[in-house]
């Protein structure tokens, strides 16, 4: 079977082939198109069929992440929306969730809130009322619904978002409006908190609705239109979409909950890194994806990467399983600049694909960490994609002689210098804030860096950090597209308990997971998936009683008994003192939400090398790099020619078609059974 994995970055559009029954890989990059990424993606499609002397009815899979949810996010471009939420909650977005301070930037007194996510002309109140415990206290009426339904209708709203207060308790409400909303106005996207976020938190779910339902009709025709060109193409396998949670799942499923493409295309690499620290046998593992427009920094450990059940997006939140993942505008394309006071600054706007960094010969006038690193030395203006792209030197000395060296009063080598120094600092410290601002040693890790630029920035990450070791894969800068490949299909489900431990019973709990097994029966079942396949894992939010944020804490077994109940506990205190580095063992122990994952496991096989080179390898050329304020001639090695067993000392560099590895003086570089690039930073 041949699989294809794309990833649709915020400059390039990454492609990768594999050919399972050979084991031959190709690879391309073609340039993203913003207006409407499907193009690129289609046109990626095209371009490595052709690479590949393959036609379509050949491929047996797609996998497919894409940024195309979180711009349109930021961008503000989503659908006209209307709100319809229990009389008295209108203004729920406006007011937020002021005492947790869910603003951008907590020192900034001249910060302003984005505008909230739907006007307040296009919010409705339903007469109607649910009390907490799922009683009812006023009853939605027909003629109520008969009413907000043509209200909805005369908005000429493109999507409708339903979220009534204590849903979360009882659906009953949220339940009859859907019907209604989805019989009277079929062509208008409808969703509902019971279907996307049925928890207690009224803002958090009101938001995550909201913009399940901004997203909705652009995701649901793009998803659409990509699967209707891959059947023209002829391609008779899946076509599965990345989701933020590191699984992949299918359109139809995912076209209904389109948050779930939130962070679709980081979750990728981090979850290619994650198998590949289950082939390597290395538990816990820094990730690191430099691409064009964000450095993205995610945890591994046991194996797994961590995750968190929501976040902020824009400053709007968010709550949906996601791969914990920082992203910082420090990408190749961010822009350098000189703020007043004379200080150098990366980011966050970024030059993108179009026009892109000034040394892509596009018109870009302002200087990048890509033009930086390509006037040291660290990149080859020939070489750059494979020969295919050709950089020019001479634009990117240009603009970093007039934006940077002359207002610094330095030369262009300095200034370049500069840049990628304060691009590193940036990046170190987003590392810092996964591990140490988080209780772990960055020193029990190793580094795992991927996308575009990270290899060549990645040594000296991991020495600021004492990272002792480095791992470099196999196409650093398809990794994502590559992690589109290996990823196993995954869903989310979740009830609310909102029980204290004490006031628990094991039958209770069982229950709970009983209705969530109903759940993915029926889910997986309308998709053409067998429940009996799929691999269950429980876990609960857990917080002690009073606490505003939940820690997830495993399930030890599907099958709950009163031992289930003390281990939960056991876990919790564990899982708290790790995090917070205190417990209070009389305190009780909050249940808010049960949730569910049924994961249908990929599995592949990954061809390993068995007969080690001898000697050491071949320099193919050589290069003049500007480092520490000197210039040095250091041997460059083409990594093709690289093979299992292979070992050399920096300085060097290593370079490939989508990335290259800057390796310093005084450390070591090994090549493994699978290709991977172990160096020793320590």
């Amino acid at each position: 079977m041949k699989r294809i994995g794309i990833d649709v970055g915020g400059t390039f559009t990454d492609v990768i082939l594999i050919d399972d029954a050979t084991g031959a890989v190709f690879t391309t990059k073609v340039p993203t198109t913003p207006r409407d990424p499907a193009d690129g993606a289609v046109n990626g499609v095209r371009r490595i069929l052709d690479l590949a002397s393959s036609r379509g009815r050949e491929i047996g899979f797609i996998g497919h992440g894409s940024t195309i949810a979180t711009n349109m996010l930021v961008e503000g471009k989503g659908a006209r929306t209307v709100l319809i939420t229990t009389k008295g909650f209108r203004d729920i977005l406006e007011i937020r969730r002021v005492s947790r301070h869910d603003r951008a930037d907590l020192y900034d007194l001249f910060f302003a809130n984005p505008p909230p996510l739907v006007p307040r002309r296009h919010r409705f109140e339903a007469e109607e009322r649910i009390l907490f415990d799922g009683s009812v206290d006023t009853a939605l009426s027909v003629d109520e619904i008969e009413r907000l339904v043509s209200e909805v209708e005369r908005s000429g709203a493109e999507a409708v978002a339903v979220c009534l207060i204590n849903s979360y308790a009882n659906a009953a409400h949220e339940e009859a409006l859907l019907a209604a909303l989805r019989e009277r106005l079929p062509d208008v996207f409808t969703t509902a908190s019971c279907e996307v976020n049925p928890e207690i938190y009224e803002y958090e779910r009101t938001s995550t609705t909201v913009i399940n339902a901004m997203l909705g009709p652009r995701c649901g025709r793009y998803i659409r239109n990509f699967e209707a060109c891959m059947r023209e193409l002829h391609v008779a396998g899946d076509v599965l979409f990345m989701q933020s949670n590191g699984g992949l799942a299918r359109g139809e499923i995912v076209a209904q909950r389109p948050v779930a493409l939130l962070e679709s295309g980081p979750a990728g690499g981090v979850t290619a890194a994650a198998k590949l620290c289950e082939r390597l046998e290395l538990p816990n593992a820094i990730t690191g994806d430099m691409g064009g427009t964000t450095f993205d920094v995610s945890l591994i450990r046991n194996y797994r990467p961590e995750t968190r059940s929501g976040g902020l997006v824009n400053t709007h939140a968010v709550r949906f399983p996601t791969i914990d993942i920082e992203s910082i505008g420090a990408g190749g394309g961010s822009i350098a600049w000189i703020d007043t006071g004379g200080g150098v600054h990366i980011g966050p706007q970024s030059a993108g694909a179009d026009p892109g960094p000034a040394c892509y010969g596009r018109g870009g006038e302002e200087p990048t960490v890509t033009d930086c690193n390509l006037v040291l030395g660290y990149l080859d203006a020939k070489s750059f994609l494979g020969g295919e792209f050709q950089l020019d030197t001479d634009a990117a000395h240009r603009v970093i002689e007039w934006k940077l060296a002359r207002p610094l009063g330095c030369s262009v080598f300095e200034a370049a210098q500069i840049v990628r120094a304060v691009a590193n600092a940036l990046m170190a410290q987003a590392m810092r804030l996964m591990t140490v601002e988080r209780g772990y040693d960055p020193r029990e890790f190793v580094y795992i860096c991927y996308g575009g630029a990270g290899p060549m920035h990645a040594v000296d990450l991991a020495a600021d950090l004492e990272i002792p070791t480095v791992v470099v894969p196999r196409l650093p800068g398809l990794f994502s597209a590559f992690g589109m490949l290996v990823a196993d299909q995954s869903y989310d489900f979740q009830v609310p308990v909102l029980r204290t431990l004490d006031e628990l019973t094991a039958e209770d709990l069982a229950g709970k997971v009983a209705e969530l097994k109903r759940q993915v029966a029926e889910t997986l079942r309308a998709a053409g998936l067998s429940d009996s396949r799929a691999v269950l894992r429980p876990h609960v939010d857990c917080c002690y009683l009073g606490q505003a944020e939940s820690l997830a804490v495993e399930l030890p077994d599907e099958r709950v008994t009163a031992a289930t109940l003390g281990a939960l506990r056991e876990g919790f205190e564990a899982e708290h003192r790790r995090h917070w580095n205190f417990t209070q063992p009389d305190r009780p122990i909050s249940l808010i939400n049960l949730r569910l994952r049924a994961t249908f496991p990929t599995r592949i096989t990954h061809r390993l090398e068995t007969v080690r080179a001898r000697g050491a390898p071949t320099a193919t050329g050589e290069r003049r790099v500007f480092a520490d304020g000197e210039q040095a001639v250091v041997p460059v090695y083409a990594r093709e020619e690289l093979r299992f067993g292979h070992e050399f000392a920096g300085p060097a560099i290593v370079e490939e078609a989508s990335s290259g590895l800057i390796v310093p003086a005084g450390r070591r570089i090994r090549v493994d059974a699978e290709g991977n690039l172990i160096v020793t930073v320590e």
